[in-house]
């Protein structure tokens, strides 16, 4: 095995070390977390010159995606009434 080869093979070990550790914490179904991790490490591969802390930071907003409250929304006549009010 080459170099390159054992780097890739650890880290993706280490990636679905991850994946599994933050589906069981955030009691999330592996497929989706698996999803998830694979997004944030895309945009942030793009974003970045330095990719040393890539996988860390892509668990991080995994997880704070998986663990944040939904975004409560007012029923379509109560955000009518409150428009009406303001104006």
């Amino acid at each position: 095995m080459t170099d390159a080869n054992r780097t890739t093979h650890t880290r993706r070990s280490r990636d679905e070390a991850t994946i599994a550790a933050l589906a069981e914490e955030t009691h999330t179904d592996h497929a989706v977390v698996h999803s998830l991790y694979e997004e944030e490490l895309a945009a942030l591969d793009a974003g970045s010159s330095v990719k040393n802390f890539i996988a860390v930071i892509a668990a991080r907003r995994v997880k704070e995606r998986l663990t944040a409250p939904p975004e409560r929304t007012l029923p379509a006549r109560s955000q009518a009434e409150r428009r009406s009010h303001a104006a």
